[in-house]
């Protein structure tokens, strides 16, 4: 996710799960995580009854928006990793190039 995309009391999720916005900062977002196995009252404030975590703008890469985004962009570098780990066991370095990449 992007910087401006963040809203305060707006969901979010992570691998680690799902997280809402309590706070944004020039270059940071504040959030805290939520935690099925706790009573919805803790998640009521500011105050919070759970800590806040601050995201600083490299942590930004592994938020997305909805649960399905996560997953489906999961997805996709799994198969991406996979088809490149296929490519790299076709053109082997001890080999060299093929002849019509090579120069002349």
């Amino acid at each position: 996710m992007k910087h401006e995309e963040f809203r305060p009391g707006e969901s979010f999720w992570t691998p680690s799960g799902e997280w809402r916005c309590t706070d944004i900062g020039r270059r940071t977002i504040v959030a805290i995580q939520l935690e099925t196995n706790l009573e919805p009252s803790w998640f009521k404030g500011p105050p919070y009854a759970v800590p806040e975590v601050v995201f600083v703008e490299y942590d930004f890469a592994v938020c997305y928006p909805s649960e399905e985004a996560m997953l489906a962009d999961r997805a996709a570098q799994e198969a991406f990793k996979a088809s490149a780990g296929k490519l790299r066991r076709r053109v082997s370095p001890r080999k060299g190039l093929p002849r019509h990449i090579q120069a002349s």
